[in-house]
This record gives C-alpha cells, sequence and structure tokens, in this order.
C-alpha cells in the first residue's frame, strides 16, 4: 500500500530488522506478546500475500512435528484470536480472508509494509533521471526504512529466505545508487555515514567497504581509511579465507592522480555485480554465511527425509608442474561462477567458499543424477577453457545428518 493511502487506522507492519504490528499509536504485538503462534500465522500469511493458502499447507508448514488432533479447527480458532487482535471484527475489509477452506493475507485491506514500501520507493527512484532531486529524496526514505534482516526471528524458515535475501539485495542496490548520485555531489561525509551503517548489516559486501575506504581518502582521512581496510582484509581472511580484491595502495595512488569529482573505482563493473542474480533464471549465489543458513534448513529436511538433495563442491587443482599466474586462476574461476549459475536451476545454491573452491546445494536432486549434472558441468567447462593450466577436483555427497564434502 502506497504512503499516501496512511491514516490512523492503517495497520502498520513492521518485518525488516524486527516485527512489529501497529495501529493508532497502538503496538499490538507488544499487547498481546504473550500469543505467539497466532502471530507466527500472521507473518506467515503476509509473507505470501494475496496467495490463497490451504489449510493443511498452513499447518505442515508451521508446525509440522505438533501432534494435533483437529488441525482445522485449531487453524480457525487461531485464525479467530488473530482477526480479534486485528480489529477485523469492527471493519467491513478483513485482514485475513478464509475461502473454501484456504487462507490469505488481504492486500486490498488498509494496511502498510515496511518491505514493500521500500520496494515502491527505490523502483520509482529507479526510474528517475540522475538529475532530479527527487531521485536522492526517495533512495534516501528507503534507505531509512531498512532495519535488518526480513524476520530476523525466523531464520530458518524456508518461507522467509526468498524475502530476506531480496530486502538485502535490494537494500544494498539502494545503498550503492545512493552513494554513486552522492559522489557525484561530493558528499563525501554522507557517504561514509551511509556505508558505515550499511556495514552493520552487510560486512561481507566488498563494494561498500569500498566505497567507504574512498570517501575517508576524498576527506584526507588516509590514516582511518588504511586502518579499515587492514581490519576488514584480515576479517575476509578469517571469515572466508580470501584477501580484498582491491589494494588500499592503488586507491591512495588514484586520489592523487585524479581529481575531486571523479569517478569512484568501485563503480567499475557495478551494473553486473548488481544485477547479476537479479536477472538470472538460475542458481542463486550467496556469501558463505547465507549458504550456511540454507544448508541447516536443508538438513534438517534431510533429516525428515522430506527432499533428496546434496553437496558437492569445484575445486580448481594446477594441473601437474604447473603454477598459473593469478590472473589466469582469476579469469578461471569467474568463468566457471558463470557456468554454474547457468547450468543450474533457480533452486540450487552456489557458494565461493575459498579462493580456487565452488560448494553447491543441489536441492531435490535423485541421487543417481548427480553426477550426470557435475559431469555435464565440467565439460562445459573444459570445452570453454582447453588450456591445461588447471584441472577440476569434483566431490559430492548426500545431503544427511553431519554431511561434509570429505566425509
Amino acid at each position: 500500500m502506497g504512503s499516501e493511502k496512511i491514516n490512523e487506522n492503517t495497520l502498520k507492519i513492521f518485518t525488516l530488522g524486527h516485527f512489529a504490528v501497529m495501529r493508532g499509536g497502538v503496538n499490538l504485538t507488544r499487547e498481546y506478546s504473550r500469543s505467539r503462534r497466532p502471530w507466527l500465522l500472521f507473518q506467515f500469511l503476509v509473507s505470501h500475500s494475496g496467495k490463497a493458502l490451504p489449510g493443511e499447507y498452513v499447518i505442515e508448514t508451521l508446525w509440522p512435528e505438533a501432534d494435533i488432533k483437529n488441525p482445522q479447527h485449531s487453524l480457525r480458532n487461531l485464525v479467530y484470536r488473530l482477526r480479534r487482535f486485528l480489529g477485523d471484527q469492527n471493519r467491513d475489509e478483513n485482514y485475513i480472508i478464509h475461502t473454501q477452506g484456504n487462507y490469505s493475507f488481504n492486500p486490498g485491506s488498509n494496511y502498510w509494509l515496511d518491505i514493500e514500501a521500500m520496494e515502491e520507493m527505490s523502483e520509482e527512484a529507479f526510474a528517475l533521471p540522475d538529475s532530479d532531486p527527487q531521485k536522492i529524496n526517495l533512495l534516501k526514505q528507503a534507505y531509512d526504512l531498512y532495519g535488518g534482516e526480513y524476520l530476523p526471528a525466523k531464520p530458518y524458515e524456508e518461507w522467509t529466505i526468498a524475502l530476506r535475501n531480496y530486502s538485502q539485495r535490494l537494500y544494498i542496490k539502494i545503498v550503492m545508487e545512493l552513494s554513486r548520485l552522492l559522489w557525484e555531489r561530493g558528499s563525501w561525509e554522507e557517504i561514509q555515514s551511509i556505508c558505515q551503517r550499511a556495514l552493520e548489516f552487510e560486512p561481507f559486501e566488498e563494494n561498500l567497504h569500498r566505497y567507504f575506504v574512498e570517501a575517508l581518502i576524498k576527506t584526507d582521512q588516509k590514516a582511518r581509511a588504511k586502518n579499515h581496510y587492514h581490519q576488514t582484509n584480515s576479517f575476509f581472511q578469517d571469515e572466508l579465507g580470501v584477501n580484498l580484491s582491491f589494494e588500499i595502495e592503488e586507491l591512495l595512488n588514484d586520489s592523487v592522480e585524479t581529481g575531486q569529482g571523479s569517478k569512484p573505482a568501485v563503480l567499475n563493473g557495478l551494473q553486473d555485480v548488481l544485477k547479476e542474480n537479479e536477472e538470472g533464471d538460475g542458481a542463486f549465489l550467496c556469501d558463505p554465511e547465507n549458504f550456511r543458513m540454507i544448508y541447516q534448513l536443508e538438513e534438517r529436511r534431510a533429516e525428515r527425509n522430506l527432499r533428496r538433495s546434496s553437496l558437492a563442491s569445484f575445486q580448481f587443482m594446477p594441473a601437474k608442474g604447473k603454477k598459473a599466474p593469478e590472473e589466469v586462476m582469476a579469469d578461471r574461476i569467474n568463468k566457471m561462477k558463470h557456468i554454474l549459475l547457468k547450468s543450474l536451476r533457480k533452486g540450487d545454491v552456489v557458494c565461493p567458499s575459498q579462493p580456487g573452491e565452488f560448494i553447491l546445494l543441489l536441492v531435490d536432486v535423485p541421487p543417481e543424477k548427480v553426477d550426470q549434472i557435475l559431469n555435464r558441468i565440467a565439460e562445459k567447462y573444459y570445452e570453454e577453457n582447453p588450456d591445461e593450466d588447471f584441472r577440476l577436483n569434483i566431490k559430492h555427497r548426500p545431503l544427511v545428518k553431519g554431511t561434509t564434502i570429505e566425509n
């Protein structure tokens, strides 16, 4: 719902960084804080806004291990309580719709949702020319709405993952676009403030670190820029096993050679970075932190025998007697990344785990098909890279409790 329709009766729903439902200044989630199941149901329906969900599906998804003697009766009771919290009995348009055994959140009701507002403002901003002052204003409003991960108290629930990843990518895109526009204005201090806050949410986003460092250099805070660079590089080494892809000395030298309004080095290839996951229909590319979260979810499913998934890895090994230059290694890794994203399905997950290695999560794939999939990817790589600098070391295992590539 657009902000122009907000009034004192509007139901305000906050999902980014925390969950809260408010109306007329009253925090309904706090007022009914002991009623966890109705609010969990509300979060689930809001996350599927407008979609009619069968009652059986709702129960099985939210409480798969609960021993409920009469599921439909229990669900109707939860909906009744939730409607009472929301005040549905006193209004013509109910927030919760129940039709022929299906339940849904009413997208036509009087509500405001933070993630929708952030999306609407950013889309409007992206469509405006850079010369329009409203563009920066809208981006700042969208930026302010992001308070953290989508429904952070539900990190392992499958139905939150897509919206969590989407909101994170949108937030990064907003920050990068806002920083670009502020860079053109020479607003270095404002860029520093924006990136510093954004890095609290996205510490593994290298482009934000680079923007922050370059903005510090522009305000002659070179010692602080160096300190941030070295701390971040150590952090990346400890957590990801990789170094930052840029050198602080290069940025310091560039600052001497270029003028005040010059284009930041971080913009090189930025549009490709922002669109990498948005435009493709293939696998999802993520960092190790998100991969662990998705992996743990699939591991729980494997315990309950709900899916047949596999963990796999591609590791670049130098050909015997050869030592390929680092730029050759970087080129091959980049090519393999694109092959993986195009060759795998949308439900599969790809993660660059350490230098020269990708780990994969092949979701709901029969074990007998895994070799065929991985061999097809290897053949594609060798076809595009006939040189003999590297060979691929391929491993895979069915996903069961405690699975690693090695065991």
